[in-house]
């Protein structure tokens, strides 16, 4: 084969590569997406996210029966002096899943070190509740991908002393096994404002707006998949972090989500503490001009 022939060759293949991995990322899901949100193919899962801004990138992870829309105060607020993106984990919204397939702390974290690294990582990296675990794993696995690490709240409950007495069953166990009840008699309503309310106290499922309500709808049977979370982050992992981390805990959060935190201050001395004022566990969506200026500031020092 003579030199320009192979030259063509070369360059052909080189396209048609480039061609199928951008086929690739920007593969379609099998189910509707809302206006503006994107997808990026990860671990061959179509990612749902949303984009905002330019700077520094933040990744904002939600928790437990929430998705990207979560973060709707931020991704108004932030991307004046960030690339806000906003995820959906696998399973979440606007994927209307049932119960099918992998669900699991070990595999979020997976699919979140592989979307920031396909995103140019590194980043910095915000999680909420269920999320705090997912985005830890994923520092201490991938430290390279983040720049500082936020947990609001995190569900770090393997930290906490056991129980004394006689043994009893993981929280997060008991309100999946009960919420499942509601959900396979088709009560999505009343499935969802039972753990809500479990979580947060009674009466707080009445108190949300009905479009933080729809939302949580619109991941009830991801409940169910947390029976399949195992947590496996120790206070041996979080001591061996190396990038700066920020612990955030709202001035009302509920008990368990304090101990948790304080546990984690423990483990890792150094990291830094706020409170967030008149606000409990969803914190950002609470009090949000507080939550900003004290993310803002620590992502800035």
């Amino acid at each position: 084969m003579n030199k320009p022939l192979r030259r063509s060759c070369l360059i052909s293949a080189f396209a048609s590569i480039a061609f199928l991995g951008g086929c690739q990322t920007a593969q379609k899901p099998s189910w509707d997406l809302p206006s503006g949100v994107k997808t990026l193919s990860v671990n061959g899962y179509p990612m749902a996210h949303v984009e905002r801004g330019s700077g520094p990138t933040v990744v904002l992870v939600h928790g437990a029966i929430n998705d990207y829309r979560y973060w709707t105060p931020q991704l108004e607020s932030l991307p004046s002096r960030f690339r806000v993106v906003s995820v959906s984990l696998r399973h979440y919204y606007p994927e209307p899943w049932k119960g099918e397939g992998e669900f699991s702390l070990k595999l979020h974290s997976e699919d979140l070190a592989a979307f920031i690294e396909h995103l140019g990582g590194p980043a910095y990296l915000v999680a909420h509740s269920r999320g705090g675990p997912v985005a830890l794993a994923t520092a201490h696995s991938r430290p390279d991908l983040v720049r500082k690490l936020v947990l609001m709240d995190p569900a770090l409950f393997a930290l906490l002393p056991a129980p004394s007495g006689a043994p009893t069953e993981d929280p997060r166990i008991r309100r999946a096994k009960a919420t499942e009840v509601y959900l396979k008699r088709g009560d999505i309503e009343g499935g969802v404002q039972y753990f809500f309310d479990d979580v947060n106290g009674s009466g707080a499922w009445s108190r949300l707006p009905e479009a933080q309500r729809r939302v949580r709808r619109e991941n009830a049977w991801t409940i169910v998949g947390q029976l399949g979370d195992v947590e496996t982050v120790t206070c041996a992992d979080i001591g061996r972090l190396k990038m700066p981390v920020l612990l955030m805990a709202g001035e009302q959060s509920p008990p368990l989500f304090k101990n948790a935190g304080a546990a984690a201050r423990k483990c890792l001395p150094s990291a830094g503490s706020v409170t967030i004022p008149k606000a409990g566990h969803q914190m950002n969506q609470l009090n949000p001009a507080a939550f900003d200026a004290a993310l803002v500031k620590f992502l800035s020092e």
